[in-house]
């Protein structure tokens, strides 16, 4: 799978065109309106659609632009390492304090591998009332 660098507003139209596709804003007049009801810029998206077509995360398809599989593939995947670099955050976070409140620390661990559910981390604190 491609490792890409997009731009934020291609971003954000992958990601909408993975939950739903749109009117394409080349088309006809209304098509550019519609574009604007879901909160897009039709000109952005004029502007965005070439290497998106190129790199094959997006067709056209009479004229509504979709997703294809790689594109969905690669939105997802971004998502993921999103989630993924913030969980490290956290867990880098629990680390520095961990001298200061170690059942805390070994308690976020322990959620963050998913050895333990939400409310069995609560459950394992000492009360703080």
């Amino acid at each position: 799978m491609p490792h890409v660098d997009l731009t934020d507003s291609q971003w954000q139209l992958l990601a909408h065109l993975v939950s739903a596709s749109l009117p394409d804003p080349g088309g006809s007049g209304g098509a550019a309106e519609a574009v604007v009801a879901y909160g897009l810029d039709p000109d952005q998206v004029r502007a965005d659609l070439p290497s998106l077509i190129w790199l094959k995360f997006v067709v056209r398809d009479d004229d509504r632009l979709v997703a294809t599989d790689l594109g969905a593939a690669v939105h997802f995947r971004s998502l993921y390492e999103s989630a993924e670099e913030r969980l490290s955050e956290v867990a880098r976070l629990v680390e520095t304090y961990e001298v200061q409140a170690p059942p805390l620390a070994r308690c976020v661990r322990r959620l963050a591998q998913g050895s333990i559910s939400f409310e069995e981390a609560l459950a394992s604190l000492p009360d703080s009332a």
